[in-house]
């Protein structure tokens, strides 16, 4: 089961944790990345606390596979981070799936500057 690592202030992917033999290191634990990350959420700044209590700093979610196709798909949109090794772990299905969703993206930003492109044309 894939396991997404998220700051819980900004919701900042972490780490992605798909299968085991995905590294030689296994699952990370939350000491780990934050030891990873300095102590300080890369996006937010956000103190990531490692202590035992229920307002955990780091956020893990733990999602089947069609989750996990979202989650790389923010990723690439808000990070603009491909997790290529990571995505090479997915099913077939899973990669074209994933593929499909950031397509529809693109084409929807196409959309959403369309306007202001033929603007620009006009203009010039």
């Amino acid at each position: 089961m894939p396991v997404v690592y998220r700051c819980s202030r900004c919701g900042y992917i972490l780490d992605v944790f798909v299968r085991v033999g995905q590294n030689s290191y296994g699952v990370p634990t939350p000491r780990e990345l934050a030891s990873r990350y300095g102590g300080i959420c890369p996006r937010c700044g956000h103190r990531l606390n490692t202590s035992p209590d229920p307002d955990r700093d780091i956020v893990i979610d733990m999602h089947g596979v069609e989750r996990l196709v979202e989650v790389l798909a923010e990723a690439r949109r808000t990070m603009r981070i491909r997790f290529s090794t990571v995505v090479s772990l997915l099913p077939e299905w899973a990669r074209q799936r994933l593929e499909e969703l950031l397509a529809e993206e693109e084409a929807a930003a196409w959309q959403t500057t369309a306007p202001a492109r033929q603007l620009a044309e006009a203009e010039a």
